[in-house]
């Protein structure tokens, strides 16, 4: 994908051979074929889009070509589409979107949600890069770099979600964010596990404003899964110091097999090859794999 991104970005400087094609304006619209497409959205407020938006692209050779506008470069515009699904969002749409998150949102997120510059945003409308923020001169070339993503490991996860929002689709979405985030690069890693805690914090409310059977063993599967960052984080030793804290006497036999799996990665993480091997027989192979890619992480 990124041999293809930087062919699009050297295609740029010198050929003028796309179709434009308009920006859309509907989220719901946006939405649909993002899903179908296993895209991110590519969001702006639309009054923000009246105003030039300077980004700069790299040439074959190495060096930095600014063009004044974002928006009336048919060939950027076709380049967005490539990897994107560009939608422009009225201010009038800013009250709803503000009242869903305004109490579950970090200072920072609810920043970068306000602010004029480019947001990246998952089908469900929650931002990708509230870590980074596009400065004066949009840098495109570094930013697709980051951000030119595919969502098809998501894809069932994300269509279950927004067909119904539940303890359990909430639950699998941000399990399967924190699976994706072994697999991107390290620079949209912290975005991408920001997200997933978006969806485990969704998952532990309707804990709570629900009543549900066998109720302790679902707040052990969160518990356990908030803990799974920071091995993706290299902090084993924070992980291990929480597992202490856990009841486990009454774990089911599938919390008993993620608890293996969180201490013989932490113990991985550790090298400490002792005590992993004590969990290794009760871990499943499928996390054995996952265990191996997340130590992989840290070599």
């Amino acid at each position: 994908m990124k041999k293809g991104v930087l062919f699009l970005m050297i295609t740029l400087a010198t050929t003028n051979l796309c179709m434009s094609q308009d920006w859309m304006t509907s989220l719901d619209a946006a939405k649909r074929i993002a899903l179908v497409q296993d895209k991110f959205l590519f969001m702006i407020w639309e009054e923000a889009a009246l105003i030039p938006y300077p980004v700069i692209i790299y040439s074959e050779n190495g060096n930095e070509i600014l063009f004044e506008n974002l928006f009336d470069n048919k060939d950027i515009n076709q380049l967005i589409w490539d990897y994107f699904i560009p939608v422009k969002v009225s201010e009038s749409h800013y009250p709803e979107l503000y009242n869903q998150i305004k109490d579950t949102r970090k200072q920072s997120y609810i920043a970068q949600f306000q602010d004029d510059n480019i947001k990246i945003m998952d089908v469900n409308f929650n931002i990708l890069n509230t870590s980074v923020s596009p400065e004066a001169y949009f840098n495109l070339s570094e930013f697709l770099r980051t951000y030119a993503l595919n969502t098809s490991f998501l894809k069932a996860e994300l269509k279950n979600y927004s067909e119904q929002k539940d303890f359990s689709t909430s639950y699998r979405l941000a399990s399967k964010y924190l699976d994706y985030a072994i697999l991107v690069s390290d620079k949209v890693r912290p975005d991408i596990i920001n997200l997933s805690e978006i969806y485990l914090d969704e998952a532990d409310k309707f804990l709570l404003e629900n009543s549900m059977e066998d109720k302790i063993n679902f707040q052990h599967k969160s518990s356990m899964l908030r803990l799974s960052k920071y091995l993706l984080q290299n902090r084993p030793k924070k992980v291990l110091r929480n597992l202490k804290r856990l009841k486990t006497e009454a774990m089911d036999e599938t919390n008993q097999s993620f608890l293996a799996f969180l201490y013989y990665t932490s113990y991985q993480l550790r090298e400490d090859d002792k005590n992993s091997e004590l969990w290794r027989s009760k871990v499943s192979l499928l996390n054995l794999r996952k265990a191996e890619l997340i130590t992989k992480l840290h070599l």
